[in-house]
């Protein structure tokens, strides 16, 4: 596959930046004297930058190349600032010329950003959940940044489409296969397989894996800790390679490489209100079970049931059992398992529905249920059920809301009572999930058997 010629990009950025720079201070050198002549020069300043921008930027538009794609990352690497210590080891990434698919794991939100702080020979386009190509002014940006879009655990033909075209104009895409952000600092399951894509694409797939963005800035807490960042890339597939194995085998190599669990990490943080907002993810008392009468305070993580205590130390582990947020979340997981046979869940919400493809946003109070068998939701307007069997996974923000898509339209669901309990509704989705995938295997176990 022939790779474009990149865009001129350095040397036209910088003589935009410098003419509009100059007209800047020629139009407050014009306000403070009060002249005509500085403002005419001011005039003749801007109109050469945006000469400079059509000439060389207009073919790039809506690619990485772009100069809304310098943009973006520019007010990013401002909010950022130099808070986080990036560690990258990207050798066997600069070895490489043409176009590639990166896969990485998602611990933070940010995980974009350090991604893009990695040695690619050309600039990587993004694949990202879908709200955020599609509300005002982030609408224009992410389309003439060259940024990609995806309804989450929604089958869609759009976002391979747009990997593919991508890839045929020589550039790299980076995609988060877990589709959301880790809860508990481990790894989520892959539960949308891409393995007969990166094939189909013939392009190189690069493996890379986050370590220490949970801590950073994990979903659950509003504030971001200083931290060493570290990414390494840990496997590079060629066509050929990736040719040679099934979708199965592809996956579980995907799943090996990028599985990351924090609880064996190492890092000093020594903020004094490092529990404060868990409780949004450890909604369920690891000690007497009671619901949604947790709270961090600090760094204590108390259950106002029982009157338990914890103390989050330096490290990130508790002082007590068990030791870290991943086993306090798996005990409240194993919790849920017992229970899930009889689940039954509801909620009366304030809905806030994203009309599709960038459509008016409503807002509506209903009320949500689950149980085994299905999602349902009822409102004066809507009233329709997901069988539990099309809901792979089920994004959420801790403490505020849970949401899915429902005939292409984004619903946000907010609890009117305990918030809380979105990562209930989450977490009731996910075993739900991890059963039918169990039962797969097994399944195919027998098969192979009889075969």
């Amino acid at each position: 596959m022939n790779r474009p010629k990149p865009y001129p990009r350095a040397h036209s950025e910088r003589g935009i930046a410098v003419f509009a720079t100059l007209a800047a201070i020629l139009l407050l050198l014009a306000v403070c004297l009060k002249s005509w002549l500085p403002a005419l020069a001011a005039v003749l300043a801007a109109a050469v930058s945006v000469r400079i921008w059509y000439c060389r930027f207009r073919e790039a538009v809506g690619t990485p190349d772009s100069l809304m794609y310098s943009v973006i990352f520019l007010l990013v690497r401002l909010w950022l600032g130099k808070k986080q210590r990036l560690r990258i080891d990207d050798r066997l990434l600069r070895e490489l010329r043409g176009p590639y698919i990166l896969l990485a794991n998602h611990e933070s939100f940010e995980d974009f950003y350090y991604i893009s702080r990695m040695a690619h020979p050309r600039r990587p386009s993004y694949l990202v959940n879908e709200y955020y190509c599609t509300r005002p002014i982030l609408k224009p940006m992410a389309k003439r940044g060259g940024i990609l879009s995806k309804k989450l655990f929604t089958p869609e033909l759009a976002a391979p489409l747009g990997i593919l075209r991508m890839v045929r104009r020589g550039y790299p895409v980076v995609i988060f296969p877990e589709g959301r952000l880790s809860p508990d600092g481990c790894s989520n399951p892959i539960v949308e397989s891409g393995a007969a894509l990166y094939r189909r694409l013939k392009a190189v797939l690069v493996l890379v894996r986050i370590d220490g963005a949970y801590y950073a800035h994990p979903k659950w807490r509003k504030k971001t800790y200083p931290s060493e960042i570290r990414l390494s890339v840990r496997r590079v597939l060629y066509p050929e390679e990736l040719a040679g194995l099934t979708d199965a085998q592809l996956d579980e190599l995907i799943r090996t490489e990028l599985h990351h669990d924090v609880a064996y990490g190492s890092g000093t943080f020594p903020q004094k209100d490092k529990a404060v907002g868990l409780e949004g993810l450890l909604y369920r008392c690891a000690d007497c079970g009671a619901l949604y009468r947790t709270e961090g305070v600090g760094n204590d993580f108390l259950c106002h049931a029982c009157g338990s205590r914890r103390r989050l130390d330096e490290h990130y582990r508790f002082t007590d059992p068990p030791g870290t947020i991943g086993s306090y979340y798996d005990a409240i997981r194993l919790m849920e398992e017992k229970e899930l046979d009889t689940l039954s869940l509801r909620a009366d919400v304030r809905t806030k529905i994203f009309g599709a493809d960038g459509g008016p946003v409503r807002r509506e109070k209903g009320t949500c249920t689950l149980d085994t068998k299905a999602f349902r939701y009822r409102s004066e307007s809507e009233d329709f059920e997901i069988p539990v069997e099309k809901l792979p996974a089920l994004a959420f923000s801790c403490g505020k809301e849970f949401e899915l898509y429902h005939a292409g339209e984004l619903h946000y669901f907010y609890p009117l009572e305990n918030p809380a309990q979105a990562a209930r509704w989450a977490l009731a989705v996910d075993r739900m999930a991890e059963r039918r995938r169990a039962a797969a295997r097994s399944e195919g176990e027998r098969n192979d058997e009889k075969d």
